[in-house]
């Protein structure tokens, strides 16, 4: 199992820093807009539809990377206040929660994708792109988010059993 868990991690890294390079070619994309909007008054077509396209892709191939750095918003305001064991029974209940509803979300998405890919869908602008391709983000970052949290709840589960805090910020005996 932890060879998986690493290699998920890998897989996780490597979806973030894609979504990093497709971020800086949202950048780049909207100063040459800009470029030929104000400079050349000829503005692109392809800029707004493109950009949506590339804040989806930063969006959900950056989830699984922002769980795997533990950078997702946590609310620790009551369960900061409570023993490590409840709080490891806390955190375990969560992580299944969130693992359900991202698994779900993940089954959804590539089904959406299914059918995107069966109909042949296009978006119904000038461009008319296949809208396969930018869907694909949608199933690939859930399903390596809901990966991640299945991995956390291994871990959090043997850190518990273990007589451990279950926290991944730190590993102390309770």
């Amino acid at each position: 199992m932890e060879q998986f868990t690493k290699f998920i991690g890998k897989l996780s890294y490597g979806t973030g820093y894609a979504a990093g390079l497709v971020l800086l070619a949202i950048v780049m994309l909207t100063m040459v807009e800009v470029v030929s909007r104000y400079a050349l008054q000829n503005p692109l077509i392809l800029s707004d539809e493109l950009g949506g396209y590339a804040m989806v892709a930063v969006s959900f191939l950056g989830l699984a990377y922002c769980a795997q750095e533990n950078g997702h918003i946590r609310i620790t305001f009551i369960v900061e206040r409570i023993d490590p064991r409840t709080n490891g029974y806390i955190r375990i209940a969560s992580l299944v929660l969130g693992l359900a509803f991202i698994a779900v979300a993940a089954w959804a998405s590539w089904s959406f994708l299914g059918d995107s890919f069966t109909r042949n869908m296009r978006s119904n602008s000038l461009l008319a792109t296949p809208l396969k391709w930018p869907q694909m983000a949608l199933p690939i970052g859930f399903t390596l988010f809901a990966l991640i949290l299945l991995g956390q709840l291994v871990k959090a589960v043997q850190r518990l059993r273990a007589g451990k805090v279950v926290d991944e910020f730190g590993v102390e005996e309770f």
